[in-house]
């Protein structure tokens, strides 16, 4: 049964979201893009005219997607900031073999939404536990940066252990913070 042409851009983001993780922005063709959706390849123009086009869609699908994730995470600051971080180390594996969805965005489109919506995000459940606006901020970079880091490690070295350590110190010192 054919699906809904409603959903066709949708499709067609999930699509070039998935290869341009997999295989890079650049190897995320319109036929490509094409086969991953199962569309033809004729429609792809329609929603995206230029491979400019192509990156926006995957750079604001990717925030969509964090945004998400994100919302899903608890009302409590602290466990929402443990929460967050494990859902690094449950992704570790593909981390490992394809890199970050936040490294993915900014790859390749110049968009950096996603970076800074959940820095965003980072700073009010810092501020949340009482830290002060640039305090907030500050802890916020730092979470985001360590865990980016350890993730591009595990990444480039084939090895997962880089972003679980650096994951677990990252609770223990939310946890921390929040006591």
């Amino acid at each position: 049964m054919p699906r809904p042409a409603s959903d066709k851009r949708e499709r067609l983001t999930d699509a070039a979201i998935d290869l341009a993780r997999t295989t890079g922005l650049a190897e995320a063709t319109l036929a490509a893009i094409a086969s991953r959706a199962g569309v033809a390849q004729g429609s792809v123009y329609y929603y995206f005219k230029t491979k400019i086009d192509v990156a926006q869609a995957v750079a604001d699908g990717i925030a969509d997607r964090l945004a998400a994730a994100r919302s899903d995470l608890g009302a409590d600051p602290a466990d929402a900031l443990v929460a967050f971080l494990s859902a690094y180390v449950a992704d570790a594996d593909a981390i490992r073999a394809h890199g970050t969805l936040l490294a993915t965005a900014a790859a390749g489109t110049g968009s950096d939404r996603a970076h800074r919506e959940t820095l965003d995000w980072l700073t009010a459940r810092f501020e949340e536990l009482g830290f002060t606006g640039d305090a907030a901020h500050a802890r916020a970079m730092h979470l985001l940066a360590t865990v980016e880091g350890g993730a591009a490690l595990a990444h480039a070295l084939g090895d997962t252990s880089p972003l679980e350590r650096e994951a677990a110190h990252l609770e223990r010192w939310v946890e921390s913070a929040s006591s």
